[in-house]
């Protein structure tokens, strides 16, 4: 044991065996303990040595040398803790057959070899996130235990057909040679009997003689790539004695453990514990998981594409008439877009890796792409409720004070507010990209899943702020109500006004609703996640993320503006003034002129005069200067 002593070099061991006495230097070691120093290399051979478990535990090591463990026999070998070990050579542990357990947690490795790996039983590498690909379960013979990073690298041993089709093949390959053989013996049995009694060969002996011939018609490739290569069964010996009908379990030069038997070839996939197990949030095969929501996400991107693309080309190129509420409809149309274009991304993913997503999970949620997708969706969250907000205050504004048209938020009031909300929404996008949560965490490039103190902060301020919103614009809308609620005794007992009111209202509860219904679910079973009480599994939660809570983003932009007449007359106008399908025009406006009346002249100007206006339409009377909102 040299701990904490500040050894910047793994001192040379090769020579404690060397001590003169054949028996003690058969001995073993218990243990070589070199953990909580400043080690930066390891010299070739420093570590021939016979040891039951060698630690260099939170070291300053950078890379593992070729043949730094050659002719040694050490049964466990940790480097946990190493944070600036990056490379490991090829041969890093070629030579030493009995490592059996290995530990490269809390380290920088982007690369396991897998010479001298071959009988591994047990394998760590947590909190390792720049691991990027798991060599295959074909790699290593014995291995039983995978404690990961990465959810999808336990893909790689429970689909290895997908994770590395070339060795499956030959895999299979195997199978199909040793059935060949199986049955060349099986149509000659007697010759094979009388070999038996005249030579009573042992099991060993019968499955070395079974391999030798299986070999000999083996492909010169697979000898260059396999080599000669010992054989093991699940005990690790060969002295069972096998029945009279030559059955005997063994593990191939591919560590697939499979039983022969002549006339009868059986395989049984050989199962490694492995953790974190895929879920929803982290699949295997696709990232939706389910056809209809495949389909249904599809739905909504085309919806939310293209409806606030139309919204913002309307409202953008009529700036000359620009409103407060033309001026929040376009940011709110803006953030819904956003919402769409994350949907998109998701889709394309799923599109591409249909079927074995777990081969490109990594380079999807570790890179740009899911930075980029991640910050969509909070951005535009954040951003739409916001907008939302401020409509809904501008909502209750103009219709509580009608009458006194000096309380309306004005236009620079307006862009103050949303620039604000702006910087709000960025920096809560942003947070993650800094290290506050992570859009890595899942397929789906949201920061769901928390692991400290400042994770859970940051996700329980996004519920919490969106609660506020929310209570705000419910409050609102009761106060719109109680003022609508009096139209009748306000504008002189006029009912018809009133109800006019009303519907308005209804329509504003509507719009909001619609909102709160995909909100309030993800909202509520996120805070009970929050809580410890998760009231649904992942896979719901996923449908909750992926469907709901983006649904808005597509229903938006037709409850508030290309539903409304206000809309169709700024579209029609857009298309008079490109001077495309002058059919349609002529078309609108037949429609829109009212029939002239044995009241009215036909020539005179209409008596209403709209302030266009999306959700609400304020008409004034000319004869008695009544102002009604429509």
């Amino acid at each position: 044991m040299i701990t904490t002593s500040g050894l910047i070099e793994v001192p040379n061991l090769s020579h404690v065996h060397d001590n003169g006495d054949a028996h003690k230097s058969q001995q073993y070691l218990q243990a070589v303990d070199l953990e909580f120093n400043n080690i930066r290399r390891i010299p070739s051979h420093a570590l021939r040595i016979r040891a039951d478990q060698v630690s260099l535990n939170y070291n300053l090591i950078e890379e593992v040398p070729a043949h730094a463990f050659k002719n040694s026999q050490i049964s466990k070998l940790s480097f946990k803790g190493n944070t600036k070990l990056r490379r490991l050579d090829d041969l890093a542990f070629a030579g030493n057959l009995l490592l059996r357990q290995l530990d490269l947690s809390n380290t920088a490795v982007t690369y396991l070899p897998t010479k001298g790996l071959e009988n591994l039983e047990t394998l760590k590498i947590e909190k390792t996130p720049s691991l990027k690909y798991i060599p295959s379960i074909y790699d290593f013979r014995n291995l039983r235990e995978a404690y990961l990073t990465h959810h999808f690298h336990c893909c790689a041993f429970q689909f290895p057909e997908r994770h590395n089709p070339a060795k499956h093949k030959l895999y299979e390959t195997q199978l199909a040679i040793m059935k060949q053989r199986c049955n060349q013996n099986a149509q000659n049995p007697s010759r094979e009997l009388r070999k038996r009694r005249s030579t009573n060969p042992t099991s060993a002996e019968k499955l070395t003689t079974l391999l030798s011939e299986w070999n000999d018609t083996s492909t010169a490739s697979y000898e260059e790539e396999w080599g000669s290569e010992e054989y093991f069964s699940d005990s690790g010996s060969l002295e069972d004695e096998l029945s009279e009908q030559f059955h005997a379990p063994f593990n191939s030069s591919l560590g697939v453990a499979y039983s022969v038997e002549c006339g009868n070839i059986g395989s049984s996939r050989r199962t490694v514990k492995c953790t974190p197990q895929p879920d929803a949030l982290n699949p295997c095969e696709d990232v939706m998981g389910w056809s209809w929501l495949r389909a249904s996400v599809w739905f909504v991107v085309a919806a939310a594409v293209v409806g606030n693309t139309a919204v913002l080309l309307v409202l953008l190129t009529n700036h000359t008439e620009l409103t407060v509420p033309r001026f929040l409809m376009c940011h709110l149309a803006f953030s819904d877009l956003c919402t769409g274009l994350y949907l998109f991304m998701l889709a394309v993913v799923d599109l591409r890796s249909y079927g074995e997503f777990f081969n490109y999970a990594y380079n999807w949620q570790y890179g740009v792409g899911c930075k980029i997708a991640g910050f969509l969706s909070v951005f535009s969250g954040q951003l739409s409720v916001f907008t939302l907000t401020i409509v809904t205050l501008e909502r209750w504004f103009a219709i509580t004070y009608a009458i006194y048209l000096e309380r309306r938020i004005s236009l620079g009031a307006a862009a103050k507010i949303m620039i604000g909300g702006w910087m709000f929404s960025i920096l809560m996008a942003g947070m993650p990209l800094a290290g506050v949560s992570d859009y890595s965490s899942t397929s789906i490039c949201l920061p769901v899943e928390s692991e400290g103190v400042g994770d859970a902060v940051y996700q329980g301020s996004l519920f919490l702020t969106n609660a506020i919103a929310w209570v705000t614009i419910v409050v609102c809308y009761v106060q719109i109500y109680r003022s609508l609620g009096g139209g009748g005794e306000k504008y002189g007992g006029r009912a018809a006004a009133a109800a006019a009111e009303r519907r308005i209202a209804n329509k504003m509860a509507l719009l909001i609703g619609t909102d709160l219904l995909c909100w309030a679910p993800v909202a509520f079973f996120g805070v009970t996640a929050l809580a410890g009480v998760p009231l649904v599994d992942v896979s719901h939660g996923k449908v909750l993320l992926v469907f709901f809570y983006p649904l808005n983003a597509c229903a938006n932009p037709f409850l508030y503006a290309i539903l409304t007449k206000q809309y169709r007359r700024d579209l029609i106008t857009l298309i008079a003034r490109t001077g495309w399908c002058s059919w349609l025009v002529q078309r609108y406006k037949m429609a829109a002129t009212p029939p002239p009346t044995a009241h009215t002249n036909p020539s005179a100007p209409a008596q209403l005069l709209p302030l266009v206006d999306y959700n609400r339409s304020i008409s004034m009377n000319k004869e008695n200067g009544d102002v009604e909102i429509l």
